[in-house]
């Protein structure tokens, strides 16, 4: 992840900054946690549309 968050110029960092901002969440939540979160909510909206048991 770190490796990802530091490539094509930190690309992916910035990425992830742009949409904390846009989506009005303070400074003190970092990427990573910003990260995480698209990647529940992507995941939760996935497993909705497959039917999946849990």
């Amino acid at each position: 992840m770190h490796a990802a968050l530091r490539a094509d110029d930190c690309a992916l960092h910035h990425a992830l900054l742009t949409l904390r901002q846009a989506a009005g969440v303070p400074g003190t939540v970092s990427a990573l946690r910003v990260c995480d979160v698209v990647l529940w909510m992507r995941h939760q909206a996935e497993h909705r549309e497959a039917n999946c048991p849990e």
